[in-house]
């Protein structure tokens, strides 16, 4: 198949190298900054490249690597360039929004909402990595009419490409979960950050500083689209965690050792159970 990555940044050149690692497909690439595109070609990340109007025709698959607020807009303005019975996808973080805004269009192509679960605290093409997605888990959101054929081929895709897991599931669903999974420790990293002794950490500070600390080191233009795209989900999550904090903070204040030992236990043993 024609693999066509648009946007080469450290999601889409990854999934560009993997693609070339993993499997036999052409890979076509472009980026708005053609200087990035060019490197990607001399560096063999991708095999062909051009203009728009020449390489999404020739897709099979379009991957569509951009900030959320950027996927619709560039699917719209393209529609009449990919390939007739194409799938066309994107590797967003959400998916509700992008998905319901682009259900009712009528297409030639399969628009089918795709997230591979991986990332870093660094972004760009110079950070992208051929195992970035080793382990990882690829979502898709296909609408209910969606046939079935097409989203088999978009997860068998995944599999080739090496996803320890694929999970098929609605738009809605994905973002409850990612919401709780990756958003809410987002924000609860950069809240956590803002204490006024987070300077003064050195010397003080191991394992549990930088377990929770670490994903504070955010692309703050992407996650400012992400949290408010998703923000019914999100709200929902900090809403619930804030809620447990101040259980916490009840039971310190007023000596409850009990009932702070119990919550502690409580805490515990989910962890144990879910992993």
């Amino acid at each position: 198949m024609n693999i066509l990555i648009v946007g080469l940044g450290l999601i889409g050149a990854s999934l560009a190298k993997t693609l070339k690692k993993n499997t036999s497909h052409t890979v076509y690439g472009w980026n708005r900054t053609e200087t990035v595109t060019k490197r990607a070609l001399e560096e063999g990340v991708i095999d062909k490249t051009g203009p728009l109007e020449e390489i999404i025709p020739k897709a099979d698959v379009t991957i569509v690597n951009f900030y959320p607020e950027a996927i619709c807009p560039f699917i719209r303005e393209h529609r009449d360039l990919f390939k007739k019975n194409s799938i066309v996808t994107d590797s967003c973080g959400i998916k509700t929004k992008i998905c319901r805004e682009l259900e009712n269009e009528d297409f030639g192509f399969y628009f089918i909402g795709a997230h591979p679960m991986a990332g870093r605290e660094v972004s760009g093409y110079d950070n992208s990595l051929d195992n970035l997605f080793d382990n990882a888990s690829f979502i898709c959101t296909p609408y209910k009419d969606t046939p079935r054929n097409k989203t088999d081929a978009l997860v068998g895709l995944a599999q080739e490409m090496g996803f320890a897991r694929t999970v098929v599931t609605d738009p809605e669903h994905h973002d409850e979960m990612i919401a709780f999974t990756s958003q809410i420790a987002h924000v609860l990293a950069c809240s956590y950050v803002l204490s006024p002794l987070a300077p003064q950490h050195a010397g003080y500070s191991a394992g549990s500083y930088r377990d929770v600390s670490r994903v504070a080191r955010i692309n703050a233009d992407m996650w400012t689209e992400l949290f408010i795209d998703n923000k019914d989900a999100l709200v929902r999550e900090i809403d619930d965690l804030v809620s447990n904090l101040m259980k916490f903070k009840y039971c310190i204040v007023n000596g409850d050792a009990a009932q702070l030992h119990s919550l502690m236990e409580q805490g515990n043993k989910i962890k144990e159970e879910i992993g």
